[in-house]
């Protein structure tokens, strides 16, 4: 149960407005896959995730190694690194 409710703040967290250190994430390596890609991300706590991008899931953005990411996470798997299950990545300038 703690779990659960840790993911839930989690998800919260994420999907709260405005451009905090933890409301982005920052690529520190990218693994190319048969449909797309999967970046291995860093939080502004030093928490490392991992979400996978691609055209058929419909979340796919042309991303490289250093980039800060805004995700929008449709679920969050808890594994280690997380694995974020996300709608869609959109690159920060």
């Amino acid at each position: 149960m703690g779990k659960g409710i840790l993911i839930g703040l989690f998800c919260l967290v994420l999907s709260c407005g405005g451009q905090e250190a933890n409301d982005f994430f920052t690529v520190t390596k990218i693994e190319a896959g048969k449909d797309g890609k999967t970046l291995f991300l860093l939080d502004g706590e030093g928490d490392e995730f991992t979400t996978v991008i691609s055209i058929p899931n419909g979340n796919y953005a042309e991303v490289n190694v250093g980039d800060k990411v805004k995700l929008d996470v449709a679920e969050v798997l808890d594994t280690n690194p997380m694995i974020l299950i996300t709608r869609s990545v959109v690159v920060l300038k």
